[in-house]
């Protein structure tokens, strides 16, 4: 008996020492069969081992890893939880639980997870790897995540990945580029910066800091920050491509178009280096060159929103481009780009023909702009009983001028961070009754969320002296002076809505600091007369270029002073003065001068008498012109475009100014030229003129207006209700 009560106690001691045997060999067969692709016989050796030990950790682990690859994530997690909590010394089973959490969007429990093992300390290099792989593993998926623009998840990993590791600089980065996405300025320029002080030579932060500040306005800001950019990587496209962005916005032309093509040549399928350099070529007044690559940009994106506007707006401007093909273009942005738009349902805002109307304006422009010098007398003049009003600011930077247009609006909204579809939804809470684009396709536009139509009447005004090519929108504001009636109904998609003669469709604000008029003219010093163009250089034509050449030839003591960007670069001033020559004018007579910011009305002192562009006319410059006591001579064309100095001069009270052909344009500057004591007759009290005359008349312009929007809303309650 003794005997075999040791041989029992013996063979149970054998039993326990040797059950660990049948466990590895279990788990041995499991992986070979796992990493072979016999999942069934991997699971049944797995089974074996646990039902042999219940809880062995690298069973669970091992099973963990066979499930989560055969059936779905979720039914691994027991598993990892089970070899966890029997092995928690091992760094793999927190890393494999962690990422499958994450693989879950379990992201709130795999970060105090992670935290909970970081805590633990860092030991040895296998805990530090298992962190370090975890980390990388969370950037990479918030990377996916911002990459679909799913900012709010990529947000969370990104802030997972900074609290587990906060010397991650390209995670600090890409927080900062989604919180810029989302509109969140500041908390992006904070990011940008920790990333740039974690990685000073890394050229992509350095490039995102500079998109964020010619986004809020800071524009050489941005400049330092891309000129940086590519000095660490002179092969980066991206920045490149901002910086010709951010030169152009200086007027620095010849460098915009420097930079977009270093990009295209890096990048030859980047769609916003075409764009940017058809912006710097259109500025340099090399229009068929900027066509061309607006064209460019379209053949990569076809949906590229800027690309189709600035091509209408360089359409806009070339003599070679008749104003029944700009609207051909226009009709065609508009059904392929904002008619799919369109939301189709009943709007719920109050009918009362006569009520209280409440008016929303949207633009990019209500800064330092000249927009913003013809909508603020408006404001300050409209009736408040009658009509409450909303400003939707589309661009994100700021400045003295919005703070001061800001207090003249009842509600003001800044939707830059608000893509169409939510600033849409915006105004139709706001229960906008007529919705005013201020921008045309101008810079900054937003003519997206008017394709949405989220007000039942629609306006565009003062930005853009043609169609916006939608339907959806039902007016634009005019006068008779710009659209003849009769000559321009069939170039717009809207129905043109004609304030009454003599009234502007905007009246004009000189600014407050404008200086006093010269006290005689320039020819009483000089001798001779010059004339002057103050115009941008884009909107000069050769045909225009041609009839400053004939006025000159009839008159050999005259000067031609002529405002320029960048002309005093070298190779832009040679190619202004060979264009100038093909057109037959005499350089040694012609004073070429770069646009300035500062000191801009002092450049009037030197001009006897100004030549307007054409075809495409000065609006904001000829109001200053006249306000300086210069004279003006236009030519009337047959649309907005090209008569807007004509219907400027008309308001003013000036008509004898305005010619119908080329030869009388030519012929009156000689005439106004060669007869001083006329030429003293108009300029004396000229300013006082103009501001007397009905182009400053604010309060019944704001009345005129205020009549013609509700003229709009009765409208469109008559058809309502007849419908």
């Amino acid at each position: 008996m003794l005997e075999h009560r040791t041989t029992r106690t013996l063979g149970r001691a054998a039993g326990k020492a040797s059950a660990a045997e049948p466990v590895d060999r279990y788990l041995a067969k499991a992986a070979t069969h796992r990493v072979a692709g016999r999942f069934d016989k991997a699971r049944r050796n797995l089974r074996m081992a646990l039902d042999a030990v219940p809880g062995h950790a690298a069973a669970h682990f091992e099973l963990g890893l066979l499930t989560n690859r055969t059936e779905a994530p979720a039914a691994a997690v027991p598993h990892f939880v089970e070899a966890l909590r029997a092995a928690p010394e091992r760094p793999a089973y927190w890393l494999a639980l962690a990422t499958t959490l994450l693989t879950l969007n379990r992201v709130g429990e795999a970060r105090a997870l992670m935290e909970r093992f970081r805590d633990k300390g860092l030991p040895d290099d296998e805990t530090r790897r298992v962190l370090k792989d975890f980390v990388e593993q969370a950037f990479t998926l918030g990377q996916a995540h911002y990459e679909a623009n799913d900012l709010t998840t990529a947000e969370i990993l990104l802030d997972l990945v900074i609290g587990l590791d906060d010397t991650h600089a390209k995670a600090t980065h890409l927080a900062g580029a989604a919180a810029a996405r989302r509109g969140h300025h500041q908390q992006a320029y904070d990011l940008f910066s920790i990333a740039i002080y974690r990685e000073p030579d890394n050229a992509a932060f350095f490039s995102s800091l500079g998109a964020l500040l010619i986004i809020l306005g800071d524009n050489s800001g941005a400049i330092a920050a891309l000129e940086k950019a590519v000095t660490l990587d002179p092969d980066l496209a991206i920045a490149h491509s901002n910086l010709s962005g951010a030169f152009q916005r200086v007027s620095h032309h010849a460098s915009a178009v420097s930079h977009a093509q270093r990009s295209i040549a890096l990048n030859p399928n980047f769609s916003g280096a075409h764009i940017n350099l058809g912006c710097g070529l259109k500025s340099l007044g090399r229009l068929p060159e900027a066509i061309a690559s607006f064209d460019r940009a379209l053949a990569l994106d076809p949906r590229n929103v800027a690309a189709h506007s600035n091509r209408l707006f360089a359409k806009l401007y070339s003599e070679g481009v008749s104003p029944e093909d700009y609207a051909a273009d226009a009709r065609s942005f508009g059904t392929r780009l904002a008619e799919p738009l369109l939301r189709r349902r009943p709007f719920t805002n109050d009918r009362d023909p006569d009520r209280r109307l409440r008016v929303g304006f949207v633009s990019a422009d209500l800064c330092t702009h000249a927009v913003a010098r013809f909508i603020e007398p408006f404001m300050r003049h409209i009736d408040r009983e009658r009509f409450e009003t909303r400003a939707y600011m589309t661009q994100a930077g700021e400045d003295a001028v919005s703070a001061r247009l800001r207090l003249l609006f009842d509600g003001w909204h800044n939707i830059a961070a608000l893509d169409d579809d939510a600033a849409a939804d915006l105004i139709e809470a706001d229960a906008i009754d007529i919705l005013v684009d201020l921008s045309g396709h101008s810079a900054g536009h937003r003519l997206l969320v008017f394709a949405r139509k989220p007000a039942p009447v629609q306006v565009t005004w003062i930005g853009h002296p043609a169609t916006t090519g939608l339907r959806a929108m039902d007016y634009r504001l005019t006068d008779f002076g710009h659209d003849e009636p009769g000559l321009t109904e069939v170039l717009h998609t809207e129905t043109l809505w004609r304030l009454p003669y003599p009234l502007m469709c905007a009246t004009y604000a000189p600014p407050e600091d404008i200086p006093p008029v010269r006290g005689c003219a320039p020819f009483e010093d000089n001798g001779f007369i010059t004339f002057g163009v103050m115009n941008r250089f884009e909107k000069i034509g050769d045909r225009t270029l041609e009839a400053w050449a004939g006025i000159l030839r009839a008159l050999p003591e005259s000067r031609l002073f002529l405002v320029a960007a960048d002309v005093d670069k070298p190779e832009v001033r040679g190619q202004i003065e060979a264009r100038l020559s093909r057109a037959g004018l005499p350089l040694d007579r012609i004073r070429l001068h770069p646009r300035v910011t500062s000191g801009y009305y002092a450049l009037y002192y030197e001009v006897d008498i100004a030549l307007d562009s054409f075809p495409y006319n000065g609006g904001t410059t000829s109001c200053d012109t006249l306000s300086m006591g210069v004279p003006l001579i236009a030519l009337h064309g047959s649309h907005a475009a090209d008569r807007a100095a004509a219907a400027i001069l008309t308001a003013a009270g000036l008509p004898e100014l305005v010619t119908e052909t080329r030869e009388d344009y030519v012929a009156l500057a000689i005439a106004l030229a060669s007869d001083p004591v006329r030429l003293r007759a108009l300029r004396s009290g000229l300013r006082e003129r103009v501001f007397a005359s009905p182009l400053m008349d604010h309060a019944r312009h704001a009345a005129a207006a205020g009549e013609a929007f509700r003229a709009m809303w009765r409208r469109w309650v008559d058809a309502d209700r007849s419908a």
